[in-house]
């Protein structure tokens, strides 16, 4: 086992539970998570991962952090303004467990770089792009990764796992639109801090039960609004007309 003695300290209380047992740790400990998205949702997403034992991150985010960004997005502080997000994200994450290995890229996804995905076990897709999602969704299908689409608004939260190794079932089935013009944003209609919070904890909580093998969240939708806290789980089925079928 490849934790170390400050590992085991840090890390005391998880370790006694039922599910943090030898072989479920050397999964965690394998595992290569890939975020893309560093804000609301990824900011707790990735603090949580590292605080359960995840030990191999790759970040991708062009964005530097403004002000507007303080309110939801909790790894930064005023002091971080001016500063990619990336980077300060990953010294803040290895002053948790300095034994991380976080690899921190300040660009935004694009055709060009999507190769630097392949060697994930799991890719997480918080970046708030239409295109950049659909661009994730499809090279994910194409190339069999785990992928999860990750989003939050107002007070609304989704989130779901596609496997994309059995039967056909993508985020393109899901939401079909090609074009994101309609499409609500945050910088609208708002969103809660506490939203993005929950969708971040959530999203980790997912990641953790897929590796761990603890509870199948293949193609389910979660739908949760934290002002009423109403949650539900959806079952999605492949849609026959989606374009990306024989892809």
């Amino acid at each position: 086992m490849s934790y170390s003695d400050l590992e085991y300290e840090i890390f005391s209380r998880q370790f006694i539970l039922q599910n943090f047992n030898e072989e479920n740790l050397l999964k965690i400990n394998k595992a290569k998570i890939a975020i893309v998205g560093l804000g609301g949702i990824g900011c707790p997403l990735a603090q949580y991962l590292v605080s359960s034992c995840a030990k191999n991150l790759v970040f991708f985010d062009g964005d530097i952090i403004e002000k507007s960004n303080l309110a939801r997005q909790i790894l930064y502080t005023l002091e971080d303004v001016g500063k990619y997000k990336t980077l300060v994200a990953k010294e803040k994450l290895l002053k948790t467990n300095p034994n991380c290995n976080i690899t921190a890229y300040s660009q935004y996804l694009k055709k060009e770089n999507l190769n630097l995905l392949l060697e994930s076990d799991i890719i997480i897709d918080t970046s708030d792009d239409w295109h950049t999602s659909k661009l994730i969704n499809k090279f994910c299908l194409q190339n069999s990764l785990k992928y999860i689409f990750s989003s939050a608004i107002n007070y609304n939260i989704q989130i779901c796992l596609f496997d994309n190794i059995k039967n056909h079932v993508c985020l393109n089935c899901l939401f079909p639109n090609e074009e994101d013009v309609d499409l609500a944003r945050c910088e609208t209609i708002g969103i809660s801090s506490i939203c993005a919070g929950v969708a971040g904890l959530v999203t980790a909580q997912k990641t953790i039960n897929t590796l761990l093998n603890i509870k199948d969240e293949n193609n389910i939708l979660t739908l949760i609004n934290t002002s009423d806290f109403s949650i539900n789980n959806i079952k999605i089925k492949n849609n026959v007309n989606c374009v990306l079928n024989n892809s």
